[in-house]
């Protein structure tokens, strides 16, 4: 059903319901004019038996007319019911049909009581026309039917109480009810136009009542949006992040908003009506303020837009704002005032020239930034040190990906590489690479890329470190570091070749006393086999006598064991001397295989006078552990550093405790793609606080003179930067220490360290090549 259909129907159906009530009222209305009617009729009715009717003279007995009797009591039973009825149940169908009954029964009891006379017939028709007004149809129906049987019946047996005579024509009855009937048709079709009329009474009133109630509905829908947009205008006006002001011709205020009025330190916006420009801007920003002049003298043609002006707030700060205004106008288009607007743009021009600043110091850091797109790896935007330092066209940027400077690096490797690393807590990709200038050459960088947003697209940042002074410097301090070890050392290396060099010069000594008896004994032996005395009888006792003179049996006895001594104690000199060598060597540029048991072995022998005088070192190195690309010398240096370490915390440990016996365990194992060397003691151990610093650089838990806090975060350096491996450490206050070293077999291969997700940033060396 479409919109127009239902707003008929709801308009028949409102027509219909003011029909009905109308229809309602009046019949109401005619059942109590009717009651009133009924009441006067029968008073008529008793008055007129007792004047009409004759007295009855029986005798001496006066006695009332039957009529009277017949008024009073007949009438009294037409009236009381029906009045009765149109008291309590007004305009309901049941009320008039008994009000039509009664009322032409009374037009029956006076025509009775006036003896049938013909004019009182007229009241027949004058109830017919009263019954009109309950403009229903149906009450003529009984009302036509009674008085017709009525004339009928009594026009039978009783004709002079209808017709006034004893013998009236025999049709009279009928002739007396088809004029009653004629007048009932009239009636009727009065009636039907009547109800006719006021159903179009009905529905002109609907419709009125309805286009008056939805005139009114817009009136309201109206009236509340004009009120809604008020609102938000007003709330748009306050909550807006400006100060607006309005002011009529003469250069009164009518009004601001909050934001103005706390400018200038009013309590609320109403306190700035009536106020003119002076009274609220000091005299200085009156003379050079262009708004405060426009609003002066308002031009309808010309409007003031974004201009940059100085103002002073209430507390005296002077802030820049961005102002605006333009003239007001009327709906004929007459200039009535202006409208005034300003922006506090002080924090914004503070940050663009501290942005500016910023901007600046990265654009002209010498140090490499770069910034490529997160799709298409093309450089978006660098700095002045990255183009100076690859050579490149600055006007040619967009042309240039990361595989196009960062040597064997592809942009797949390198989306690889970051998406990888963005999928990590720490969302951070960081790698040591080497970048190729525009001319071939090459340097170390160390490259932190992490996500951003540049120019509302996606973007990756490149903060770029050259390392090519920080390598040199690395080598040089792990250089001196392993010199620095050596002459920690010295003293003990000197004693443990001083041991082996005794027991060589006293078994040389010996040698050569033996060398001189054995000498001494052979020249004895030529010349008793040239003496002449010489002979076979004599030659046995000659000989042992020889022999015991010079010892020859103690010689032959104890000279293998002294040359055996001697070339024990050289043998462990040379020991002492090649892992020294190792040790000192600055080492090769490039990784070669390894063998980690043999520099553990010389890391001990280094090592031992630290360790001797307070725990023992014991050896777990598996026999089947593989060779493994490595740094030797650096590794060499790291395993020294940890033996030093355990040893320290052993002694420190045996201060207080005496009876402590010191036990140092190294121990190798293979585990699966990579090799663990574990390096425990049972020294004083760390606190938590320790061990989150101990890879620190120049952290260190010594005296001052004892320790420069470099060993362990070299450690830490070679074996996670030069060897893709990693190095924790496992510690109890008053238990001991492991430090557990794992490094990959493969040189290329990474071994990620749990650890390090948690590790903050203090307890990380950075990344040196």
């Amino acid at each position: 059903m479409s919109e127009n259909e239902i707003e008929t129907s709801s308009q028949l159906q409102s027509a219909d319901d003011l029909f009905a009530e109308h229809l309602q009222s009046r019949q109401i209305n005619a059942d109590r004019a009717l009651a009133v009617v009924l009441a006067l009729q029968w008073i008529f009715a008793v008055a007129c038996a007792i004047w009409i009717s004759p007295y009855t003279w029986i005798g001496s007995q006066n006695l009332v007319h039957i009529h009277v009797w017949s008024s009073l009591i007949g009438g009294g039973m037409l009236t009381i019911f029906p009045v009765f009825l149109a008291i309590y149940f007004p305009g309901q169908r049941m009320t008039r049909m008994i009000m039509a009954l009664a009322q032409m029964q009374f037009s029956a009891l006076l025509i009775h009581l006036m003896g049938g006379r013909i004019e009182s017939h007229f009241h027949i028709f004058g109830s017919l026309a009263f019954l009109a007004f309950y403009k229903d149809p149906w009450v003529f129906l009984p009302a036509v039917s009674v008085v017709s049987l009525d004339h009928l019946i009594r026009s039978l047996f009783w004709p002079e109480s209808v017709f006034g005579v004893l013998s009236p024509e025999p049709l009279r009855a009928l002739e007396h009810a088809a004029w009653v009937i004629f007048e009932t048709v009239f009636l009727i079709l009065g009636v039907r136009q009547n109800r006719r009329s006021l159903w179009e009474l009905a529905k002109l009133q609907s419709s009125l009542t309805q286009q008056r109630d939805l005139l009114e509905q817009r009136v309201r829908n109206r009236t509340s949006e004009i009120e809604q947009q008020r609102r938000i205008l007003d709330t748009v006006l306050q909550r807006i992040p400006a100060a607006v002001f309005w002011r009529d011709n003469d250069g009164n205020f009518m009004g601001c908003n909050e934001m103005f009025s706390e400018f200038f330190g009013l309590k609320t916006p109403e306190d700035i009506i009536g106020k003119r420009m002076n009274d609220i801007i000091p005299p200085n920003d009156q003379t050079t303020n262009r708004l405060s002049s426009f609003c002066d003298s308002p031009d309808e043609n010309v409007e003031l837009v974004n201009i940059e002006e100085t103002l002073h707030e209430f507390s005296g700060d002077c802030r820049i704002v961005l102002t605006g205004a333009t003239s007001l106008h009327d709906h004929e288009g007459n200039c009535f005032g202006t409208l005034g607007s300003f922006l506090d743009i002080t924090t914004l021009k503070n940050a663009e020239s501290r942005a500016k600043s910023l901007a600046n110091l990265i654009q002209e850091s010498p140090n490499e930034l770069y910034i490529f797109d997160s799709e298409t790896y093309h450089l978006v935007e660098a700095n002045t040190g990255f183009v100076r330092s690859l050579g490149l066209d600055p006007d040619n940027l967009s042309n240039v990906s990361p595989q196009d400077f960062i040597q064997d690096c592809s942009n797949q490797d390198l989306r690889q590489r970051i998406s990888v690393a963005m999928s990590s807590p720490r969302g951070r990709c960081a790698f040591d690479t080497v970048h190729v200038r525009k001319d071939g050459t090459t340097f170390p960088v160390h490259v932190d890329i992490h996500r951003s947003t540049f120019e509302a697209r996606p973007v990756f940042v490149a903060f770029c470190t050259d390392l090519s002074d920080s390598q040199a410097m690395e080598r040089q301090l792990a250089q001196a570091q392993k010199l620095e070890s050596m002459g920690q050392l010295a003293a003990g290396i000197a004693h443990e070749i001083n041991t082996p060099m005794q027991c060589v010069s006293g078994n040389v000594e010996y040698l050569t006393m033996s060398y001189e008896r054995i000498f001494q004994f052979t020249d004895g032996l030529f010349e008793l086999l040239n003496s002449p005395s010489f002979s076979a009888d004599t030659a046995g006792a000659q000989l042992d006598a020889l022999a015991q003179k010079h010892k020859y049996n103690v010689l032959r006895e104890q000279t293998p064991g002294a040359v055996e001594e001697a070339s024990q104690a050289v043998m462990r000199v040379i020991e002492i001397v090649r892992a020294m060598k190792a040790m000192s060597h600055p080492g090769r540029q490039e990784m070669n295989e390894t063998d980690l048991n043999m520099l553990i072995h010389q890391a001990s022998i280094i090592s031992r006078n630290r360790y001797k005088y307070v725990s023992e070192l014991e050896l777990d190195l598996s026999p089947d552990l593989p060779q493994i690309p490595a740094y030797g010398a650096e590794l060499s240096q790291v395993f020294i550093n940890l033996i030093v370490n355990a040893a320290d915390a052993i002694a420190e440990r045996k201060e207080n405790e005496p009876e402590l016996e010191g036990k140092i365990t190294i121990s190798t194992v293979e585990n699966g793609e990579t090799v663990e060397i574990r390096v425990k003691d049972n020294g004083t151990g760390m606190s938590e606080d320790v061990r989150s610093k101990v890879f620190n650089q120049f952290f260190t838990t010594k005296d001052v003179g004892k320790g420069t806090g470099m060993g362990l975060s070299l450690t830490y350096n070679i074996v996670s930067s030069k060897h893709n491996g990693t190095v924790r450490v496992e510690s109890e206050p008053n238990v001991g220490s492991s430090f557990i070293v794992i490094l990959p077999m493969d040189s290329h291969q990474s071994v990620a360290d749990e650890s390090d997700v948690n590790k903050s940033d203090t307890c990380r060396v950075p990344i040196l090549n």
